[in-house]
């Protein structure tokens, strides 16, 4: 690179490198400085030379130098530079880099490649390639070849193809499998370099097909390969993406923590005696109020399953259950404790051996003021006998559900008018 060549400072630091690698000793910093004139000063410059010798890219040494003239005891310093190894590997770096830049813009962008089926297979495909190059793909067939030469040596095309281009489509046909499987032909002969070639040159072949994709069509060997069915319009989008090397789905970075594995935990084994289960909690909608088609109370029916899965009469047990504080009747008799109302049913009638009964409890009120908190707390059912207890929780929001013209609906703080109504 010569100074005339320098654009920013990125070429600046180039030419730097490059002058001071022509160099076999260090060169002091004020001649350096004369020797390239660099246009922002001399300040400016030494910072720069600062810059690169932080970064490894240069080496420096400071020695003292003559006397200041007028002023007694003060002197100079003289520093030399010279470009570093670090320094000669990053300037190779830039030139391989070039290199593959040079030799990547002289391939050829899009080979397209067929079988000869029909002439309407033919004008399809000369159709695609002038679509293509409509949309900005310098795209090539055989028949643009043939027509600007005579005498073409197709098989000679060919290997230009796997060589001379980026980017090499493969359109699927009928024609193009039965030619291909058999290695019969132009075809037969491209597939065999394309089956030694497809495996290193990942990006390189696109296979489409211009009808929906089936095993008519698909040569035994790239069964299982992307194929873009082009009878679909969606897909041309991921093919412009594919010769274009452009990702379509953009993904997030590794975040810098992994999440925290929760452990099941395995109890202690232990042998239980039976007992009494319960079942399930039965909600019935006993009636409501509404303003403006939103409820503003809403009253449920409950009952609670007791099943008896044993070989024993149970004639002796009660029932305890924790309702959310002001969700029932405020006539109801039952203890208070933290946000629960615990109402306990005594003598209840017998269970006999595999007996289910169904028990009626106190109605659930939910009105438009608590329907948040109560549709977040949980109705919780114990059973008290000889042999134990048993306990058995029912979210609210999991259990409560009204019937509709549609069918039964979850209840949920929506349904309930935002204002209060008395």
């Amino acid at each position: 690179m010569t100074k005339d060549e320098v654009k920013n400072k990125e070429d600046f630091i180039i030419y730097i490198l490059t002058e001071l690698s022509n160099k076999v000793h260090q060169v002091k910093f004020g001649d350096f400085f004369m020797e390239i004139s660099p246009s922002g000063g001399i300040d400016s410059f030494r910072n720069l030379l600062d810059e690169l010798t932080n970064e490894g890219l240069l080496s420096r040494t400071s020695e003292p130098g003559g006397s200041v003239p007028g002023l007694p005891g003060y002197q100079t310093v003289d520093l030399r530079y010279s470009i570093s190894l670090k320094g000669i590997r990053h300037l190779k770096e830039i030139e391989i880099s070039k290199s593959k830049h040079i030799t990547s813009k002289m391939k050829k962008e899009v080979f397209i490649t067929y079988s000869w089926d029909s002439e309407e297979h033919i004008e399809k495909v000369v159709s695609f390639t002038n679509h293509l190059r409509d949309e900005g793909f310098d795209a090539e067939m055989d028949k643009l070849h043939t027509q600007n030469e005579t005498a073409t040596d197709f098989y000679k095309m060919m290997h230009q193809a796997m060589t001379d281009y980026d980017k090499v489509i493969v359109v699927l046909s009928k024609g193009y499998k039965e030619k291909a499987e058999n290695f019969k032909g132009g075809v037969g002969n491209e597939y065999n370099l394309i089956l030694k070639d497809i495996e290193t040159q990942k990006n390189k072949y696109i296979l489409i097909s211009f009808e929906p994709i089936s095993n008519d069509i698909t040569p035994l060997n790239f069964k299982g390969r992307h194929i873009f069915d082009l009878s679909n319009k969606k897909n041309l989008n991921e093919l412009y993406a594919k010769l274009q090397n452009v990702k379509t789905i953009e993904f997030a970075e590794v975040g810098p923590r992994k999440p925290t594995i929760e452990k099941k935990v395995i109890p202690k084994f232990e042998i239980k005696e039976t007992n009494l289960e319960i079942g399930n909690l039965l909600t019935n909608m006993d009636n409501g109020s509404q303003f403006g088609q939103l409820y503003t109370k809403i009253e449920f029916d409950l009952n609670i399953e007791i099943k008896n899965n044993t070989k024993e009469t149970y004639s002796d047990y009660n029932i305890e259950v924790s309702y959310p504080v002001n969700s029932t009747n405020f006539d109801v008799n039952g203890r208070i404790e933290n946000n629960s109302k615990i109402i306990t049913y005594d003598n209840q009638p017998k269970l006999f051996p595999t007996q289910t009964r169904t028990i009626k409890l106190e109605n659930l009120t939910i009105r438009n003021g608590n329907a948040h908190d109560l549709l977040n707390s949980s109705i919780v059912v114990k059973i008290f006998t000889d042999k134990g207890m048993v306990e058995k929780e029912f979210a609210l929001r999991e259990t409560l559900s009204i019937r509709t013209m549609y069918g039964d609906k979850k209840l949920t703080e929506e349904m309930f008018h935002d204002k209060n109504y008395r």
